[in-house]
């Protein structure tokens, strides 16, 4: 399963960035997958939760978009989706193809929301 390990180096990657805003919380991360990483989204977002458990990052959720596949024929200039890892064009029949899309692993956003410094009153 290697949304495990997915899940573990972006949490590395969202810690990283929380260090440049002290006391704030995250409430959500937006990742983009490519459909040929074959990533299951619905995997990786219970091993973020997995890997956030007992964590300052506990309770924040993983949205996944997936991005279909899409290639570009280098012998016809054809745009084309991809089916099932073939990439055929499908005008020319070409084999040598141009990935657009597809392949994408990327930390899009973070939703974070400033905690409040706890005061304490004496009195």
């Amino acid at each position: 399963m290697h949304e495990l390990s997915i899940a573990e180096e972006l949490v590395r990657a969202i810690r990283e960035e929380l260090r440049s805003h002290p006391n704030a919380r995250l409430k959500s991360a937006l990742v983009r997958v490519g459909v040929l990483r074959l990533i299951e989204p619905a995997t990786l977002e219970r091993c973020f939760e997995a890997a956030t458990w007992d964590t300052p990052l506990a309770g924040a959720q993983l949205h996944v978009e997936q991005v279909k596949a899409s290639a570009r024929c280098r012998k016809c200039d054809l745009e084309f989706t991809v089916e099932h890892h073939w990439f055929e064009c499908s005008r020319c029949g070409d084999t040598g193809s141009e990935l657009l899309r597809g392949d994408e692993l990327q930390l899009v956003s973070l939703e974070i929301e400033r905690e409040m410094a706890s005061a304490s009153t004496n009195g």
